[in-house]
């Protein structure tokens, strides 16, 4: 990492939680071929990205997810029923944003996410309140990869795009990030994150 940089600014999903949607179908006794469809039909559709970018409530995507597998409709709604059960913190998120706080730098959030999840959810985990400030995308009405969403987390908390490093699970947005003039890293592991951020010790 540069000496320069003095903001770090986070993806969510799948670098300071874990997006579990899988297992959270299993544990609601589903079946791996209901997965298989909930993947294609439902995550992987453009319907999610829709939901991401604020473009479409979570209750017209389901309506939508219906219509694509109207098969299994009972366990579409059952799965929208627990959103809780989509997502778990994992247990270094909260310590390295701590021991990055305490080594001087300020720590952001700039994520792709649903509104309606990003309300229940984000409260939830415990680094929430030890952040600096965050863009969330469906409140923005705009996502990761635009170059406008990291200029728009810049502005409204008055930092220097080279200050910034920026972390995400997505090469593609560590793409967009440099492209802007922030540092970026794909996430892998945490290890492999706090060697290259110098949290080791934290």
């Amino acid at each position: 990492m540069k000496s320069n940089i003095k903001n770090i600014v986070f993806d969510v999903g799948m670098v300071l939680i874990d997006f579990c949607w899988e297992e959270h179908c299993r544990n609601l006794g589903f079946d791996e071929q209901i997965i298989e469809a909930f993947d294609k039909h439902m995550i992987s559709s453009k319907y999610w990205d829709l939901m991401d970018e604020g473009l479409i409530s979570e209750e017209d995507a389901i309506q939508e997810f219906i219509k694509a597998m109207p098969q299994y409709e009972k366990q579409i709604k059952l799965f929208w029923q627990q959103p809780e059960g989509f997502v778990k913190e994992y247990a270094y998120a909260t310590p390295m944003i701590q021991g990055l706080k305490q080594k001087g730098y300020r720590v952001f959030l700039l994520s792709n996410y649903p509104l309606g999840m990003y309300k229940i959810h984000w409260p939830t985990f415990s680094f929430y309140d030890k952040v600096d400030g965050y863009v969330v995308s469906a409140v923005e009405r705009m996502k990761k990869p635009n170059k406008a969403i990291y200029q728009l987390l810049c502005d409204r908390y008055q930092l220097q795009l080279e200050e910034c490093l920026f972390v995400d699970d997505r090469q593609v947005n560590v793409d967009a990030a440099i492209a802007v003039g922030m540092e970026g890293v794909l996430f892998e592991n945490y290890n492999q994150l706090a060697q290259y951020i110098g949290t080791q010790d934290i």
